[in-house]
């Protein structure tokens, strides 16, 4: 067995702790070789507590820290930074006690190296303070969220976002400031952070402003959990997205508008076209000149049409702007001019066609919109007429608690409405072989109808026929008001 000094011996060099006292009384210094080390002098150096406190650079707290444990007699333990002999920055642990010997007071302690725990701290404390900037400056919203939906903290840029308050903003709760939709949405994506399917989910939620406002925003959503897994609280970077929606609305708006002008060239113009070489062809064989005369005239009439309607075409396209421009329409003078365009086609059918409008009746429409409205419903009536009997089309209008209404029935094939009453006005659904048949002309009859404000029905019997109820806006006055005419 080692006696305790020769223990200390072996344990001295590994510990690396230098060991120092002072004699307050003669002044006499003991330093052991590792306090030697640590200061990077040689054994000539006068051992001398004056000559050590002219390392450190905080020399003068060592010696207020030295006199409390003198005057108190309580251990204290300090760090401070010294500067080598040879010029090196070394972080020193000091602890300093005082005890009586021989009736004289003697300080002592020890030295401990803990520069490169000091660096790693430093290092850990400018990360945090760096991500602590980064969490208070950032220009989109940042939050930490507790596993029951309060804020614990929020920055400035989400402060501004929401308009509320630090303080207000604090007292609130993440799901009291959601659209109840959205909620309940993300409910299933925070199960799934909980129970560590996920490390975290982006998705689109709406907030509610201060100021009652509702606002789109861009949410990810990250959980924090301690060393043994327990999850502590959420981080949330929130970006508005507002603009961003708006726009989309905008395009989506543009294409609605690009694809509703391609039907219209597309369907409409293919519908004339056909009409003027039906003409064409009915003008060659007919013998008889009053008969030509007639459909010279209804040539005539058709090409004139055709020219309204580019005209009307050209303003859909020069209108740059969200809405689709809306004009008072008389309604019987758009249904005869479209009946005049179809009007070949009816008779090489043998189909009759019917108006019952009041001659004062207008709506509030884009006129390219419900000519393409009105050629895609008769054309269809033409297209799908049943084999066993004679077209008939009826266009009636009346009015209901301030709209205008618009039937167009026929007896034609029908629609089976159990199989397809939800897919009729779906994008390509066709319900008939038909070569021209592509399924997109009631689609686009829906989505103009709608943009002016109006709806469209359907109702529809197998071998009995089809109706279809158009319910529009009525037209305006002059001073904007709307007339409601029952």
């Amino acid at each position: 067995m080692h006696t305790q000094f020769e223990l200390y011996q072996l344990v001295e060099p590994l510990a690396r702790l230098g060991i120092w006292e002072r004699n307050l009384s003669t002044g006499e210094c003991f330093w052991n070789s590792t306090v030697y080390e640590l200061l990077e002098v040689g054994p000539e150096f006068t051992a001398s507590q004056e000559e050590a406190l002219h390392f450190y650079k905080e020399s003068d707290r060592l010696r207020k820290v030295f006199r409390r444990v003198v005057d108190s007699g309580m251990p204290e333990t300090t760090e401070a930074e010294l500067i080598t002999a040879t010029g090196k920055s070394r972080w020193l642990k000091i602890r300093a006690a005082v005890r009586q010997q021989n009736h004289t007071s003697v300080l002592y302690g020890t030295l401990e190296d803990i520069t490169d725990e000091v660096i790693v701290r430093h290092q850990l404390e400018e990360r945090e303070e760096r991500l602590a900037q980064a969490f208070r400056f950032a220009s989109i919203g940042k939050a930490l969220v507790s596993l029951n939906g309060r804020w614990l903290e929020v920055n400035p840029s989400l402060i501004r976002m929401l308009g509320y308050g630090a303080a207000e903003l604090l007292d609130k709760t993440w799901p009291q400031l959601l659209v109840k939709e959205d909620l309940d949405t993300g409910r299933r994506m925070l199960a799934e952070l909980l129970s560590g399917e996920i490390e975290y989910y982006s998705m689109e939620k709406r907030f509610r402003h201060a100021s009652g406002i509702l606002i789109w925003t861009l949410v990810n959503v990250s959980l924090v959990r301690n060393e043994g897994g327990k999850p502590l609280y959420f981080i949330a970077q929130i970006a508005d997205i507002s603009q961003q929606k708006k726009n989309s609305e905008i395009i989506d708006s543009q294409n609605k508008r690009l694809l509703n002008f391609a039907n219209i060239v597309s369907h409409n113009l293919r519908t004339y076209s056909g009409n003027i070489q039906l003409l064409s062809r009915m003008i060659r064989e007919e013998q008889e000149a009053a008969e030509r005369d007639v459909l010279v005239e209804m040539l005539d009439k058709t090409s004139g049409t055709l020219l309204e309607t580019l005209a009307h075409l050209n303003d859909v396209v020069t209108v740059q702007q969200l809405e689709v421009s809306r004009r008072n329409l008389n309604l019987l003078t758009e249904v005869q001019r479209v009946s005049d365009v179809l009007l070949p086609s009816l008779k090489a059918v043998g189909a009759s066609l019917s108006v019952e409008i009041d001659p004062d009746v207008q709506v509030l429409f884009n006129p390219a919109y419900l000519e393409s409205v009105l050629v895609n419903l008769i054309s269809n009536s033409i297209k799908y007429r049943s084999p066993d009997r004679p077209l008939s089309v009826t266009v009636r209008s009346w009015r209901k608690r301030g709209l205008v209404m618009l039937n167009i029935a026929d007896n034609g094939l029908g629609i089976d409405m159990a199989a397809n009453g939800d897919k009729i006005f779906g994008l390509y659904n066709t319900f008939h072989q038909h070569i021209d048949a592509r399924g997109v002309g009631l689609f686009m009859v829906k989505s103009q109808i709608e943009t002016m404000g109006g709806s469209i029905n359907v109702s529809s019997q197998v071998a009995e026929g089809t109706t279809f109820t158009i319910e529009f806006m009525p037209a305006e006055r002059e001073s904007g008001v709307v007339i409601l005419t029952n």
